[in-house]
């Protein structure tokens, strides 16, 4: 697609939503969950997560954007007929590959072992934008887990989100890429706050690593970093994975999920960026304006 092609979309994408905005008194309210290395946990953090939002009655769209490295349906025992291939070959729209996870959950599913799915172009970027516009009245929340590390797609729905969850564990390799991907989005895509999920932690721990990226972080950044949980060691992960069932539907009421549980309430209570609601871009504005950079 050519480059004023790709603007007009955009230009008509943005009307749209904003028109959207104008008309709703409840914006929905989008998180990425993402981290600067794999291995993390980010896939089971976000599934447990979106469990718990949605046993407290909220309407929850989980995208796994994770693109060519998919895993939430195969987490979920899920085997979906088509995916987010198939929106941009144009062969399916958006509504077709939807499909339900626990407690009404509906997820996005994307595509696994397709390297090519890696690196949208112009003109498959302004199909996903198109199809994922119908979907703005539906959801209290859009959840997003993003791929591992610092690929233009990793950064550009960290970059379009309202909230960007970092998720870290306790060690330095782990630490130390949180803060180059925190580094990537203030610099080049001005994000100027992040929440910050520690898994494999204890609470001590949790604030250890925090502190840790706050000290580099105000000597080298102008941005702010909220903890606003942490995830406890548990070997029962194991047995949730291996099983396909998440940790808040196999052991409901382990110390892990009250973990979860506390998650899902200060999210629910977090105010999100602090500027008005009527001044600031939406997610669907912002992912309008997605472009090479």
């Amino acid at each position: 697609m050519m480059n004023d092609q790709a603007s007009t979309l955009r230009k008509k994408f943005s009307s749209s939503a904003m028109n959207h905005e104008n008309s709703s008194s409840q914006a929905v309210r989008s998180l990425s969950f993402t981290s600067g290395k794999g291995g993390v946990g980010k896939t089971n953090i976000v599934i447990n997560l979106a469990i718990q939002l949605a046993k407290m009655g909220k309407k929850i769209f989980l995208i796994d954007a994770d693109l060519g490295l998919a895993n939430i349906d195969i987490m979920l025992n899920l085997a979906p007929e088509y995916t987010i291939e198939d929106v941009l070959t144009g062969t399916k729209n958006i509504n077709d590959i939807i499909i339900e996870g626990p407690h009404g959950i509906h997820i996005l599913p994307s595509s696994s072992g397709i390297s090519e799915m890696q690196a949208l172009d112009a003109e498959q970027q302004m199909a996903m934008l198109r199809e994922l516009s119908s979907l703005k009245t539906r959801y209290d929340y859009i959840l997003i887990d993003t791929g591992a590390g610092i690929s233009p797609n990793v950064l550009r729905f960290n970059a379009a989100v309202d909230e960007v969850c970092v998720i870290s564990n306790t060690e330095p390799t782990s630490i130390t890429d949180a803060y180059a991907l925190m580094k990537i989005m203030s610099s080049k895509y001005q994000v100027g706050s992040f929440n910050l999920i520690v898994n494999e932690s204890s609470l001590q721990e949790a604030k250890s690593v925090y502190s840790r990226l706050v000290k580099v972080l105000n000597r080298f950044l102008t941005v702010n970093l909220e903890l606003i949980g942490y995830v406890p060691r548990d070997a029962s992960f194991i047995k949730a994975v291996k099983q396909q069932t998440p940790l808040s539907l196999l052991f409901p009421n382990s110390p892990t999920v009250n973990s979860f549980i506390k998650l899902a309430r200060q999210i629910d209570l977090s105010p999100g960026q602090s500027i008005e609601e009527d001044t600031r871009e939406s997610f669907w504005k912002r992912l309008g304006s997605w472009k090479k950079r």
